[in-house]
């Protein structure tokens, strides 16, 4: 955070905690788990960039398991959010995704009330009506709704949804260091509108989708995304390289060189680090996050003593699984799977994670699943 970088201010970060706030939780406390200086809180001259709203969210959501962070009556756990997920991941095309995820929510709550209408001048209205709960900031909730909408599905076909136009019922938000915060969507936008609404061109609506697993889209948010960046696109080196690095997890081999990945990916170490450098990556950083996770989603998801889950992530000495998970999780597998065992959201994330990247012949090596 630096005072005066264009960003989301610290006057929206104040709103975007407030249902936090009101279900009695300490904002400076969610402020530093997210990694932001608590000090940016209420202050209009500081400023977040689009990663660390990110991590802000995914904080609150995880502090009050509601996917929808405290603004509405009705919570929306994580794990009923993880089921949408899975749900429209299994479509083919983005209109299909989009009709699943909009059943989904109406029959999740009363809260919201999204709709699609069909327009002459407009293309498709996606209408979304938000009954937020007294003592929150509504307009803050409708922006960032629209940004977890259209970085979702841009993610979801690789590149950009062109939006027609955007609808807001509130009015223009102005912050002293002049960030727009709804430039992102590079489309005309409407304040003072009668509805809230993201309004897609009809072709997109036909556009098959790139990614169908779970595990691509925690993989994904792992990253921490920028919302304030241009969403979809190209694959990053980082999402090939990881591409890369599970499939060789499926073959058995946890210890894949930089050279190895090079090789599929068609491209030279040299270039590969230069890449990954220019992301703010490594090649180890990514070697040893997709151990780790599957690791713990090993000790979550299976009955594996813990010895063997070292043994079935490459690990030939459970002293040297031990420690090398430790410095990945900041505690020792065991502590892990105790404290985690009753998270019934982890769980369900492990168990996925574990089903889409474990060798498909292993058998029992994996153990019994929970």
């Amino acid at each position: 955070m630096d005072d005066g970088r264009p960003g989301l201010d610290g006057l929206a970060i104040e709103k975007l905690l407030r249902g936090a706030v009101l279900k009695g939780h300490d904002p400076m406390e969610i402020l530093r788990e997210a990694r932001i200086d608590p000090s940016a809180y209420g202050d209009e001259h500081a400023a977040i960039d689009g990663s660390a709203l990110f991590r802000l969210v995914e904080c609150i959501q995880q502090k009050l398991d509601d996917a929808y962070v405290g603004f509405l009556a009705e919570r929306c756990r994580l794990a009923l959010e993880t089921e949408r997920t899975r749900a429209y991941l299994h479509a083919n095309t983005f209109g299909e995704a989009l009709r699943v995820s909009i059943r989904f929510t109406q029959a999740l709550s009363s809260d919201i009330g999204p709709q699609l209408i069909e327009t002459d001048r407009l293309g498709v209205m996606h209408v979304c009506a938000y009954n937020t709960v007294e003592g929150v900031d509504r307009d803050i909730f409708v922006w960032l709704r629209f940004v977890w909408i259209y970085h979702l599905f841009s993610w979801l076909i690789g590149r950009p949804l062109k939006l027609r136009r955007v609808f807001v019922q509130g009015r223009r938000p102005v912050q002293a260091n002049g960030f727009d915060r709804f430039a992102l969507f590079q489309c005309p936008i409407e304040f003072g509108a009668k509805v809230d609404a993201l309004c897609y061109d009809r072709n997109d609506l036909n556009v098959r989708l790139v990614h169908g697993t779970l595990a691509e889209y925690e993989a994904h948010n792992a990253g921490a995304p920028d919302w304030f960046a241009p969403p979809g696109g190209e694959l990053s080196w980082r999402s090939r390289t990881e591409q890369v690095l599970v499939g060789l997890q499926r073959e058995g081999k946890w210890l894949p060189s930089i050279e190895d990945v090079a090789e599929r990916l068609r491209s030279q170490p040299r270039r590969l680090r230069r890449n990954l450098a220019g992301e703010g990556e490594t090649f180890q950083h990514i070697r040893t996050r997709l151990r780790g996770e599957m690791a713990g989603a090993l000790l979550l998801a299976t009955d594996l003593p813990v010895t063997h889950v070292g043994y079935a992530v490459g690990f030939s000495e459970p002293g040297s699984f031990t420690r090398n998970f430790s410095e990945w999780a900041a505690m020792a597998p065991s502590e892990y799977r105790q404290r985690y065992k009753a998270d019934t959201a982890r769980m369900a994330a492990a168990t996925t994670l574990v089903t889409e990247r474990r060798e498909p012949q292993a058998g029992t090596q994996a153990g019994h699943l929970r």
